[in-house]
């Protein structure tokens, strides 16, 4: 990615505080295999025909505050290919970006079961940000494709902290969730959404618990992009 591509992208809006901006990390997902399975004790033995555990989540919602001086922006840089296929994984580029007044710590590791304890059965916090490709305007899927990064704050280099200004670049393969069903012209944004998770295991399964965090979002540009039809759908 050239340098004039990222400041094309970060100075759409015209921030002064993106004046002195600069790339701080790379990360490369295409070419990981991200580790993501969380461990948990065995399930107890069968009684009276009864087996197993149990899985469960919440997520706990709130609301931003616009007065919070923590804010991020992920701008989407490129599509390949620009025609994508239903079903087929295709290539990401994205900026995630401090265009808040204060640093700000976002999680940086591919590998969520790497913050597992040694101990599966002791109960953990990690913090996730999903890196969000949407389709501009469609506000009944959240997420046509999405990207994953891991960290705890007892865990060395998981945790990034990016002061004003300062951008992390991620490159990754991602997985359409739908498509349309004829061949159609779109425009697809970059988003996120940033969350404190906290995994208890027991005998069985697990419950993971959700709290979204809310740093302001900065707006950012759409790209265009084409979907390819599905045949079986699209023939008359």
């Amino acid at each position: 990615m050239t340098l004039v591509r990222c400041v094309r992208a970060l100075l759409v809006f015209s921030c002064p505080i993106l004046l002195n901006a600069q790339q701080v990390k790379s990360i490369d997902l295409s070419v990981v295999s991200q580790r993501t399975e969380l461990r948990h004790p065995p399930a107890p033995p069968c009684d009276n025909s009864l087996c197993g555990g149990y899985g469960g989540a919440s997520v706990g919602d709130g609301a931003p505050d616009r007065r919070d001086p923590h804010a991020l922006g992920v701008y989407l840089l490129s599509v390949s290919p620009e025609a994508i296929a239903p079903s087929e994984p295709f290539d990401v580029e994205f900026n995630v970006v401090n265009t808040g007044l204060v640093p700000i710590a976002v999680p940086v590791s591919p590998h969520l079961s790497d913050l597992q304890p040694a101990d599966e059965s002791v109960r953990f916090t990690y913090f996730s940000i999903t890196l969000v490709v949407s389709l501009e305007g469609d506000w009944r899927h959240p997420a046509l494709a999405r990207a994953d990064l891991y960290g705890a704050k007892d865990h060395d280099g998981t945790m990034l902290v990016l002061r004003p200004g300062e951008w992390i670049h991620v490159k990754a393969k991602v997985k359409p969730q739908y498509s349309p069903a004829q061949s159609v012209t779109a425009r697809l944004l970059g988003g996120f959404w940033l969350r404190r998770n906290t995994f208890t295991p027991h005998a069985g399964g697990s419950f993971t618990n959700t709290e979204n965090l809310y740093p302001n979002v900065t707006p950012t540009s759409s790209i265009p992009i084409s979907f390819v039809g599905q045949p079986e759908l699209t023939k008359q």
